[in-house]
């Protein structure tokens, strides 16, 4: 017998997605943020510089605040939508793996023969 898992439902893949989805809208915010205050931050009006200094570290600070929480439920969400584990029988002639041993490790199998 072979321990098999089956595809994603249909709800499962947009959460996989939306989770990857998420990761990289949040890392692409994260640095457009940054590039886009640091030009700011040497302008010769101390009221310019320390605006955009205050706009920049709010922004992130709420990023920081948004993306593990977001990262938490889509994370979990992609774990619950996991297809269920099946056994399904082994083809002709394919040997299913034993979780004893496995074979073609640089240690040969010790113990009686199978």
């Amino acid at each position: 017998m072979l321990e098999v898992r089956e595809r994603r439902s249909p709800f499962g893949r947009f959460c996989k997605w939306a989770f990857w989805i998420f990761q990289g809208v949040m890392l692409l915010l994260a640095l457009g943020t940054c590039a886009a205050v640091t030009p700011y931050l040497a302008d010769p009006d101390p009221e310019v510089a320390m605006g955009a200094g205050m706009f920049g570290a709010l922004a992130l600070g709420a990023l920081w605040a948004i993306w593990p929480g977001g990262t938490v439920i889509l994370g979990v969400l992609v774990l619950l939508t996991r297809g269920r584990k099946r056994l399904i029988p082994a083809p002709d002639g394919a040997a299913a793996p034993s979780g004893r041993s496995r074979g073609g490790g640089s240690v040969p199998p010790t113990g009686p023969p199978r």
